[in-house]
This record gives C-alpha cells, structure tokens and sequence, in this order.
C-alpha cells in the first residue's frame, strides 16, 4: 500500500497545507516577518494507515530591538500569523484542532523575566496559558479550534534580561529538535473519511532552526540619523525638473556609518517624470548592522 495516496484520500495532506498558515532610549523596535520550516511526523493513529512525514512552512512576525545595552531589560514579541482552517478532500475533512503546543526556545545570552500572552480570537473554548519548561516558553491552546473560521493564536511577549557580553547576539527560536522534542504539536480530527472519522497526531521541528530576531548585544543601541535636503518633505516640483538628491546620514556618538543608500545616489535627479504622488528613501546601516531608514513623500505637478 503507498502511504501518500491513500493519506491524500483520508484528506490528511490537507491537513498539513493548512498548518501551514497556523502556524513575531534606543530606536523603535524592529518587526521581522519569518517563515520557519518544519519537519512534522504525522501519525494517522489508525492500525491500517503508517506514520509519515512532511515538510510544512509556518510564519511569524517578530517585534524587538535591533539593538540591547548589557544588562539592560527589553522586549520580544512574536506573533503567529492569523489563518483560517479549511482544508479538505473527498476523502475527508479537517474539522478541528485540539492540544495546540508550540514553544519557543529562551535565547542564549538572556534570562527570562517573565511571559505572557494575548491578542488570541476564535481558538475554541478552552484558555491558552504559557509556561516555562526546558528552556523554552510553551504556549498551549487546548481548543477546540472550528474549522472555517479566521484563527488567530496567542501573541508571545517575554520581558528578557540581557546578560551577554558585547557583540553577542540574542536570537529567539521556534524550540525542538526532533519528532521527540518537537517546537510544535496537536492533535487533529478528520471526519468523512473511508475509514471513518480518523484522529491524527502531528509532533513538528524546525528544519533548520532559523532565527526569528537578532538581536546585538552593544553599548550603541541607535540605528544612524538620516536627513534629507531634497526632495523636501511635501513638496511640489515639476514635471521633467532637475532636482538633485541630497541627504545625509551620521551615526553621532556611535560606531559609524557602513552604508547611506538612497533612492537615487547622492547629487543624482529624483525622479520626476510622471504626475502625482512619488517617495524618496534613504537607508543607512552602521558598522555593527543597525539600519535606519527615512522616506519624505513629494508630488511631481504639470
């Protein structure tokens, strides 16, 4: 008997398409959007079906600084993007999600002050908590979770202490290694099945293990200052008219500036070749990677 087809019959590929969606005095913090990678082991939980594996994308969006003093307290934020649950076959279909664990590892170079969640809607009845154990925070939705609904999980927000040195990195991981120390579990019910209605069970991790954040560890926790001469911020200029750009960057008191890209280079025109509403950007990177970036808006007129 192969495996795929038949699972493919129950609707259980389904089932893993749609854990794809299921599944983050210094500068604003940055948000990085990250799709993580798993390897899940999917047991049907049926003496006439085998264990199988997959390969499923998950994505979270990731708030934090891009840079900590040592020692200093800070924030991280990751967010589960939002996904409806629909996935199904003529062989069957997903109607629920129950025992929802997904972990994330306490970054090296932290300690944890503290956790919490929110910002959940539509995850069934039951009460999502988060907990600390093996180095990782674990958040559990018990569900549960409807089908045919927009999902959003919990929010993870852990308050961290930086205790590294300068120039470490602190990086928040999805946690699990293996199908026996998974970074994301649940349990699944597929009714309308040949077989009736089947129950299976997902363990998952992340392969590889792709940072979610970075964030360094330094005494200079600003991103380079940016200025722009021109194209001045609102204003008018004609069509087809030479202005030359012209803007600065200056990390101040800090490491130094690597990079000051513009739009257009320095001393260049911007463009103004068609009517309406246009943006200049500048991005300027220090010697330890913080970027900055600044954008003025003009509108180009007849």
């Amino acid at each position: 008997m192969r495996i795929r087809p038949v699972l493919r019959r129950l609707g259980l590929v389904g089932l893993a398409a749609v854990l794809v969606v299921a599944v983050t005095a210094c500068d604003p913090d940055l948000l990085v959007d990250r799709t993580i990678t798993y390897d899940c082991q999917i047991n049907p939980n049926h003496f006439l079906l085998s264990t199988f594996s997959d390969t499923l994308d998950g994505g979270y969006e990731t708030t934090a600084p891009q840079a900590v003093k040592p020692g200093s307290t800070f924030l991280v934020q990751v967010k589960p993007k939002p996904f409806t649950m629909s996935a199904s076959s003529s062989g069957g279909t997903v109607s629920e999600l129950t025992n929802v664990v997904w972990r994330i590892a306490i970054p090296a170079n932290t300690t944890l002050n503290a956790q919490t969640i929110d910002g959940w809607s539509n995850v069934g009845p039951g009460t999502p908590t988060a907990t600390v154990a093996g180095g990782a925070v674990v958040i559990t939705v018990p569900g549960p979770v409807p089908a045919n609904v927009a999902t959003t999980f919990p929010t993870l927000k852990m308050v961290l202490v930086a205790t590294g040195p300068l120039g470490a990195r602190v990086e928040p991981k999805v946690a699990g290694t293996s199908y026996t120390s998974p970074g994301l579990s649940l349990n699944a019910k597929v009714t309308g099945t040949v077989l009736g209605t089947l129950n299976p069970s997902l363990a998952c991790f992340p392969s590889p293990a792709t940072p979610l954040h970075s964030i360094l560890i330094s005494n200079d926790v600003a991103s380079p200052k940016i200025t722009i001469a021109a194209p001045v911020a609102g204003s008018t200029v004609a069509r087809n008219s030479v202005v030359p750009a012209s803007f600065t960057c200056d990390d101040e008191s800090g490491v130094g500036v690597a990079s000051c890209v513009g739009t257009v280079a320095n001393g260049s025109p911007i463009d103004t070749s068609t009517l309406g509403a246009r943006t200049f950007t500048v991005t300027a990177t220090d010697i330890e990677g913080k970027v900055g970036t600044k954008t003025v808006t003009y509108t180009v007129v007849a």
